[in-house]
């Protein structure tokens, strides 16, 4: 059991690295959030590789997954945008529209938490994976705030605690991307398994 424990710990640590190298380009990190869950979901059921099935996950789910991606950073530069264009008002109508991009924030990260974990575990076209993954973080609140929260962890460390995140950086680097994966896909893993699923055909 020991021995097991200490295998699945090499098996996080092994994927951590490859997610982090595959995201470096950073317009490819979506194709490497789809990698990482296909590869967690596989090793929950006792099946696979880590670098076998992170190349394949990679490849297939590649143009998907960059498309979905570079979507959320639109959506995140129009809402910092906007942001930023309204930061000089004064008055209700500063609060009202500082609350709205905010509510529009969260959701936009709600949706991106649960989007390529669905795209790791259906076949679909890309505009239903990416309304699919929206109406699941709309109807499961808790579940969507709750992978958001996770995600968004190494934003506010970065933000709020820099000195501590100097330190941290290197748990997020070598493990902890995994490990935030691993719970996001226990979040939602019982809203999947109700969808049923439809595995990816190995390359």
């Amino acid at each position: 059991m020991k021995f097991k424990g200490m295998e699945k710990v090499g098996d996080l640590l092994l994927l951590n690295l490859m997610f982090v190298l595959s995201s470096l380009p950073v317009v490819t990190a979506g194709a490497a959030a789809a990698a990482m869950h296909y590869v967690l979901r596989r090793l929950k059921a006792g099946e696979g590789t880590v670098i076998r099935d992170f190349i394949h996950a990679f490849r297939q789910n590649f143009r998907q997954a960059t498309f979905l991606f570079l979507g959320f950073l639109l959506g995140a530069a129009l809402i910092g945008l906007n942001l930023w264009l309204s930061s000089g008002w004064t008055g209700p109508v500063y609060w009202t529209v500082t609350v709205c991009l905010l509510i529009g924030g969260y959701f936009l990260l709600a949706w991106a938490s649960v989007v390529f974990p669905f795209l790791a575990r259906f076949d679909n076209t890309t505009w239903k994976i990416a309304k699919n993954a929206a109406v699941l973080a709309f109807v499961c609140p808790l579940r969507g705030f709750a992978a958001a929260v996770i995600n968004v962890i190494p934003v506010v460390f970065a933000v709020l605690l820099p000195d501590l995140f100097s330190i941290a950086w290197v748990l997020w680097a070598f493990f902890l991307c995994a490990a935030s994966g691993w719970l996001v896909q226990r979040i939602f893993a019982p809203v999947f398994d109700r969808l049923g699923t439809k595995d990816q055909e190995e390359a």
